[in-house]
């Protein structure tokens, strides 16, 4: 049984994204630029884990 990505999914990838940016937002990092890549590879991180989160529990059931 295939399930397809609905927009009531964006219920859990936003505040996946945001926990992914202030994790790793959090690590002390000497200058700015670094910073921000980090807090973008967070982002991307909680969207993938939300992403699979939504795709896989639903097989899991």
């Amino acid at each position: 049984m295939t399930t397809y990505f609905t927009i009531g999914d964006f219920i859990l990838i936003i505040p996946m994204a945001l926990a992914g940016i202030l994790f790793l937002g959090a690590v002390p990092c000497a200058t700015q630029f670094r910073k921000n890549t980090l807090r973008v590879f967070g982002a991307l991180l909680g969207v993938l884990i939300a992403f699979l989160l939504v795709e896989g529990l639903p097989a899991l059931v």
